[in-house]
């Protein structure tokens, strides 16, 4: 579980570290999260996203993940670089709560746990 409630968005994550899925459904907050967890980020914070845009950046994620220890971890739009960093995601769902944003079938993770996400205007919450 992990809570972050010092800003004007609290994110609630009720989940521990393991590799979660949300489900394919759109406008239901996954991308404002991915930006939120950016933004939290830059000011220190132990949350990291990870979009298809770095990765056409040619940022990889093994950059973002290099001596720090997160605690939340969302890949955004994960469908479309689909099997990508499966290792990375693997090894940091160890000690960290890992996120998938993915419309298809995630290749090379075995995963069966889902996840939901409820959005307000100052509070969005993750859950099983």
């Amino acid at each position: 579980m992990y809570s972050l409630n010092k800003y004007n968005v609290t994110i609630n994550i009720e989940l521990e570290p393991g590799i979660y899925v949300f489900d394919n459904q759109s406008a239901t907050g996954k991308t404002r999260l991915a930006k939120l967890l950016s933004d939290y980020q830059a000011y220190g914070e132990p949350v990291i996203a990870y979009t298809y845009n770095d990765k056409l950046r040619g940022i990889s994620i093994t950059d973002f993940l290099k001596d720090k220890n997160y605690k939340v971890i969302l890949f955004d739009r994960y469908d479309l670089y689909n099997g990508d960093y499966a290792e990375t995601i693997i090894e940091c769902s160890k000690d960290a709560v890992v996120l998938i944003d993915c419309k298809s079938e995630v290749k090379n993770i075995n995963n069966d746990d889902w996840c939901t996400i409820e959005m307000t205007q100052d509070r969005i919450e993750v859950a099983q």
